[in-house]
């Protein structure tokens, strides 16, 4: 069936030019490539972009419940791989990442011709195993999608009900209630209150409830946004010496909103707030995220929130789960931790990977690791790309750590933690890490996030014709 979308002549971005000319292409074949990609939104966009209006772009990627044959990562032998696929989630990110009306699905199936479901997990799987894609590029067409006034038409006889599709934007009545949330401490608190002035400002005769910490109930007031303000400790105090459990403060705070809103916002940039959300009995529901990490939204601002000390195009955790270690009794749930050793002649290697292929630019790792500095000892690093170490030094265990290194003709990263030659190892505590690729990529500032994030909100919420222009009379 593939080959039929690939009959003629077509571009292989397993082996094309990076420079390949965009939008001349009648078909373009991505084989086995996006479940690699960090940035799945721009793999898709770059791609589609070399086609052709009418051309196809064609994707194959490994089945997770074919090929890996596991529902998390990492999969072995296949270290680059940062996705785990289904017909669903494979379809889900052709929906965020391209425009709607830019594209047709042509064809979408599960391919396992030959596939051998007798074999047990340890053997490699026989036969296809992979999940392929067609979309055909079409000339976006000159309406769009916003609802159009509803027609006026006669009821429906007896207990006639219309057949009904999907519903993609939920219709609903005016916005009377709102619901804010904005648990932070004080200066993230006051970096949303233009957000918050904005909301009244759109919805000048709604009731609106905001929710803050204990710490910022008394200024919540004095601002006189909110025609009520709740108090809710999602944080305590002081983060360092009191461990923060949002999942299991769900329950009280659902009894301290429980009533009903037409709207509820959480205005807090990063997203472990977001669960909160989940229980409200609100019509619609904002946020700063997307539907694939937090389903219930039906308003989300796509943003990544992360405030770096540098500009970044891209920021990507690293679990230690993807890391390799000397000693697997070193590995706990959550970390990899070391108990220091006595000086030894020859540098170990203690820990190394995780093996993602980065593109030539400027680079920042940031480990996420505790050296005991109370006991004697060195903990060397060093980054290699491929074969080539490109940056090396000694941790001292004090503060964050920045380290920066330059990639110049592309190839495989790999972070490594090392003893010191003739040096005794101190313990320590290793959780991965960040990696930042630096660049400009447009990061905004928490204000500048949250007001398009309220702007949106009103706009979606106006487009569907849920509430009255200003002037009319309620």
């Amino acid at each position: 069936m593939l080959k039929r979308f690939l009959a003629q002549p077509y571009l292989d971005l397993a082996t094309a030019s990076a420079t390949a000319e965009g939008g001349t292409h009648g078909a373009v074949y991505a084989p086995a490539l996006l479940q690699d990609e960090a940035d799945y939104r721009g793999a898709l966009q770059r791609w589609f972009a070399l086609v052709a209006v009418g051309g196809r772009l064609v994707l194959t990627v490994p089945h997770a419940f074919l090929d890996a044959r596991q529902d998390r990562l990492p999969v072995p032998g296949h270290p680059r791989q940062v996705r785990l696929y289904t017909p669903a989630s494979l379809l889900a990110e052709i929906e965020e990442a391209l425009a709607p009306n830019s594209y047709r699905l042509r064809w979408l199936a599960d391919r396992d011709a030959g596939y051998d479901y007798a074999l047990d997990r340890a053997t490699p799987p026989v036969g296809q195993h992979d999940i392929a894609l067609v979309l055909e590029r079409i000339a976006p067409p000159a309406w769009e999608l916003a609802p159009l006034l509803p027609a006026a038409i006669p009821p429906p006889a007896q207990n006639f009900e219309p057949a009904r599709t999907r519903i993609e934007t939920m219709a609903a009545g005016r916005i009377c209630r709102i619901l804010l949330l904005k648990l932070d401490h004080l200066g993230d608190f006051i970096m949303g209150v233009p957000a918050m002035r904005a909301v009244r400002a759109h919805f000048p005769d709604a009731h609106i409830t905001l929710v803050v910490g204990e710490w910022n109930a008394s200024l919540a007031r004095r601002i006189g946004i909110a025609d009520k303000v709740l108090t809710f400790d999602a944080f305590p105090r002081n983060t360092a010496e009191i461990p923060v459990d949002i999942a299991g403060k769900i329950a009280p705070f659902d009894a301290l909103v429980g009533a009903h809103y037409d709207l509820a916002i959480d205005l807090r940039t990063f997203d472990d707030t977001r669960v909160l959300l989940g229980n409200v009995d609100a019509a619609h529901k904002a946020g700063i995220g997307h539907r694939g990490r937090h389903p219930f939204l039906d308003i989300f601002l796509p943003i990544d929130p992360v405030a770096e000390a540098v500009d970044h195009a891209w920021a990507e955790d690293i679990g230690i789960a993807e890391l390799h270690v000397a000693d697997s009794r070193t590995r706990g749930p959550f970390e990899i931790h070391f108990n220091g050793m006595a000086a030894d002649e020859v540098a170990q290697t203690l820990t190394w990977g995780p093996y993602r292929s980065l593109v030539p630019g400027e680079y920042l790792f940031q480990p996420f690791v505790d050296v005991d500095s109370t006991r004697a000892g060195q903990l060397a690093y060093d980054i290699v790309i491929d074969v080539e170490r490109v940056a090396y030094g000694v941790l001292d265990g004090g503060g964050e750590i920045s380290l920066p290194f330059d990639v110049t003709k592309g190839g495989q990263f790999e972070f490594r933690l090392w003893t010191v030659s003739g040096e005794p190892a101190p313990a320590f505590r290793f959780q991965g890490g960040r990696l930042i690729k630096r660049g400009a990529g447009g990061t905004l500032h928490q204000s500048e996030t949250l007001m398009l994030l309220v702007e949106l909100t009103a706009m979606r919420l106006r487009s569907a014709n849920l509430f009255p222009a200003r002037n009319e009379a309620r």
